[in-house]
């Protein structure tokens, strides 16, 4: 995730960065956090909070299920 936000061209300090992933802070002022054990991804949705600290400006972005079974589901689709 850090490497995908370094590649933006959002202008931040890396050393203010911070991410939460379903509550457990991974990342916190650029370093590691909360041990990545803690985060429990056994629901079905995952909370992704990445915080640049530089500005108020916000964003909300929904992705969908790229598993094996939406894969084999949508595969019997023809194009």
């Amino acid at each position: 995730m850090l490497a995908a936000v370094g590649t933006t061209s959002a202008a931040f300090e890396p050393d203010a960065l911070d991410v939460a992933i379903n509550g457990v802070q991974v990342c916190r002022a650029g370093a590691a956090g909360e041990p990545r054990e803690l985060v429990d991804l056994s629901g079905r949705d995952i909370a992704v909070l990445v915080d640049l600290h530089a500005g108020p400006a916000t964003a909300t972005i929904w992705t969908n299920d790229l598993s094996l079974a939406y894969v084999h589901e949508n595969s019997a689709y023809s194009t």
